[in-house]
């Protein structure tokens, strides 16, 4: 029992130090976007993470874009550890399940990148 509740406070403590919990949906994730799109500091490091995705051409490799037609909308969710260096795309969430979306999800899941300004970060991205 004792334990048990050490986790658990243990665990709150890291959530309250480091942020939310990550979405583990993409309706979750979706909402998290939804409520923070608009501020100045998600701009900002959007803006960042798009210069960054296109200088190494991020979301051509693995080819898929010619996996089918029409666009994929992907919910990246960036975590970061305390202390870490870099950030890291948790995971890709998307509302379809297609082999050209499993191509993107592979794509980004595990990238490090800059850490965001609050955790759990959600940048959302339509590929077409």
């Amino acid at each position: 029992m004792r334990i048990r509740l050490i986790t658990a406070v243990a665990a709150a403590a890291a959530t309250l130090a480091y942020g939310a919990e990550p979405p583990s949906s993409y309706a979750d994730a979706r909402a998290n976007w939804e409520t923070h799109k608009n501020s100045t500091e998600y701009q900002s490091y959007v803006a960042e993470f798009v210069q960054f995705n296109n200088h190494f051409h991020l979301d051509e490799k693995g080819g898929c874009y010619a996996l089918g037609p029409g666009p994929i909308e992907l919910m990246l969710v960036i975590t970061h550890a305390g202390g870490a260096e870099f950030a890291i795309v948790e995971n890709a969430l998307t509302d379809v399940d297609s082999p050209k979306a499993r191509c993107f999800i592979k794509s980004y899941r595990g990238l490090q990148t800059k850490p965001p300004p609050y955790v759990p970060f959600v940048i959302q991205m339509t590929m077409g």
